[in-house]
């Protein structure tokens, strides 16, 4: 929908970066860490701050393998090997399951003649706390940012009354 979108207002040279809050979420559990720690490393990581990310992940009380998948994710960004560079870092199953929830869309996207258009981020982290899977950036030549984002939530309209997962739409999205 957001490559049609896009498509759909003349734009031809764009990228759409897909993340998975999962992924990153998988490893903090298993971290067993604190909510403001959470908070200050999804913070590091987002900013690509790696020098950051060593130093409070070397603060913690954790496994080797576990210090090196954080340490990792501020680089996990580019194409579909990315993924696989992901799921040697880890086998915690909530993390793997982020990974297979994306080469599922890469593959559909693939079908439809839209994956040239598709990079990753696992090191793309929201600082909305609502988003529970799949979270996208747009961007374009000549804007220095990006142009539309957004992402799936499953719990956020609960608190509206309404139990039912959701995904942002066109309208929700700010293009410049």
């Amino acid at each position: 929908m957001v490559i049609d979108s896009l498509k759909s207002v003349g734009l031809t040279e764009f990228q759409v970066e897909l993340g998975q809050v999962d992924f990153f979420r998988g490893l903090v559990e298993e971290a067993g860490m604190d909510r403001e720690t959470e908070d200050r490393l999804r913070e590091l990581i987002e900013s690509k701050n790696h020098f950051g990310v060593a130093e409070l992940i070397g603060e913690q009380n954790i496994s080797d393998r576990l210090k090196a998948a954080f340490l990792k994710l501020p680089e996990l960004f580019g194409s579909t090997e990315i993924l696989g560079e992901a799921r040697a870092l880890t086998d915690n199953q909530r993390a793997l399951a982020a990974i297979d929830r994306l080469e599922n869309v890469y593959g559909i996207l693939e079908i439809y003649g839209l994956s040239s258009y598709v990079t990753f981020d696992l090191g793309m982290l929201s600082k909305y706390q609502y988003y529970t899977g799949i979270i996208f950036k747009g961007y374009t030549y000549g804007t220095g940012d990006y142009i539309v984002n957004g992402g799936r939530y499953d719990k956020l309209l609960v608190q509206f009354g309404k139990d039912a997962p959701a995904v942002a739409s066109p309208s929700a999205w700010t293009i410049f």
